[in-house]
């Protein structure tokens, strides 16, 4: 979710709340009002009818012909001191006028006449129908509620998105800035203190993150090449060594197994250098290449090594698979797709290799279990059946789809005759 939202969300439940509590309050404060004036109007009403009484003058007559009536008289003095002498009550009332019921708020007082008499009076005043005056304030207050709620949450998102466009536009050069390329300079001008120093964090760190790039980009250079001239040389030097014919044939398997060292090592260290650069994005130069042409240059020197397992080879193009690609990287990806078909492969086994437009498929016979999706990706990692790998193909055939945004799957078939082990290259 994006932060103005989120933010926005959290200002709008918390005005939410609010607004239900200002609304309770400003509900109660109107009916406590209105209860507080008809109240005085009749405290004054009942003094005067209490006043006559106890002077014995002449009292009004007990209806005006509206709801402003009362009614008095005699108690027990048992009754008066069981009920409190002032109460406040809204009813509805009969008006005999009228014929029919009024909202009317009562005041019941009760008090003694001098000669020690208790009276109950119940005095009524026309009030506000109560009901409507709810049902107004309601329909109000939800009006009310929902014009300040929906002018607050737009108020929101437009102060929101337009103090948060430094902020976007940071994120959008970030999102194109790439370390291998030269990339454009930040133009991100705002009054903001805290996005002027978030620019400024920004770019220091890139540049911090560019210098330790090139250093690393020039080390890893540097080292590969300085190990590939001794590796060469000790390697042309155990060859020389071989042609001396005074040499036991101890010594002579000796030597072929410190020069099949070396030169695994100085195949490890290309394969090493090949994976640096693919990370570097040091390939910038893209050509159309048919997958398929390189197959069938490769596929008549392949088929020697194959024979020497007895591995049968079908190759099917459909129709052209195109890729723009540095073609060094496509001749690469080929070349370690067959090799890890030949290495993993077991003897009078088959390799199946199938071009259409929209895929590349690799398939071989193999183990007779599915190999780790998770693992077969990851460098120097090999199956225990094949510990004199290096374990560097698969993880350059991978770093070759990334920088491409090639789709590469594995899959298992478990059929009954045979275990098929398939890689598979789609465009994405």
């Amino acid at each position: 979710m994006r932060l103005y939202n989120v933010i926005t969300i959290r200002i709008s439940l918390l005005t939410i709340l609010i607004l239900l509590l200002w609304s309770f309050l400003f509900y109660y404060a109107i009916i406590n009002e209105v209860n507080d004036e008809t109240d005085d109007t009749l405290e004054d009403y009942a003094e005067m009818i209490v006043v006559r009484s106890v002077r014995n003058e002449p009292l009004p007559t007990e209806s005006t012909g509206s709801n402003n009536q009362y009614f008095i008289r005699e108690i027990t003095p048992q009754y008066a001191a069981e009920h409190q002498h002032v109460r406040y009550k809204d009813i509805d009332v009969y008006i005999e006028e009228k014929r029919e019921f009024e909202p009317a708020r009562v005041l019941t007082y009760i008090f003694q006449n001098d000669d020690g008499t208790f009276y109950e009076l119940e005095v009524s005043t026309p009030n506000i129908d109560k009901t409507d005056l709810k049902e107004a304030i309601f329909n109000w207050i939800v009006i009310l509620f929902l014009a300040i709620l929906l002018s607050i949450v737009l108020l929101n998102l437009w102060t929101i998105r337009r103090s948060m466009r430094p902020l976007k536009k940071l994120l959008k050069w970030l999102d194109e800035y790439e370390i291998t390329s030269s990339p454009k300079p930040l133009n991100n001008p705002t009054r903001i203190f805290e996005y002027k120093v978030l620019n400024d964090v920004v770019q220091n760190s890139l540049k911090r993150t560019e210098n330790a790039y090139n250093q690393q980009k020039l080390f890893i250079g540097n080292a590969s090449h300085e190990m590939q001239t001794p590796l060469a040389i000790c390697s042309n030097r155990l060859e020389l060594l071989l042609e001396d014919n005074s040499l036991t044939e101890s010594q002579v398997v000796e030597i072929l197994k410190t020069k099949q060292s070396i030169d695994q090592l100085s195949q490890t260290n290309k394969s090493l250098l090949l994976l640096s650069r693919i990370d570097n994005r040091q390939f910038p130069k893209k050509d159309k290449v048919n997958l398929g042409e390189i197959i069938s240059k490769y596929l008549p020197d392949y088929q020697m090594v194959f024979e020497s397992k007895n591995i049968k080879t079908t190759y099917r193009e459909k129709s052209p698979f195109i890729l723009y690609m540095d073609e060094s990287l496509a001749h690469s990806l080929v070349s370690n797709l067959l090799k890890n078909a030949f290495v993993h492969n077991c003897t009078n086994g088959t390799i199946s290799i199938v071009v259409d437009e929209n895929y590349f498929t690799v398939k071989n016979t193999g183990a007779d279990i599915a190999l780790n999706k998770d693992l077969i990706f990851e460098r120097f990692y090999h199956t225990p059946e094949n510990k004199g790998s290096v374990g560097l193909g698969l993880s350059i055939v991978k770093a070759i789809c990334e920088l491409y945004k090639i789709n590469i799957s594995y899959s298992f078939e478990d059929n009954s005759e045979e275990k098929n082990h398939s890689f598979r290259l789609e465009k994405s």
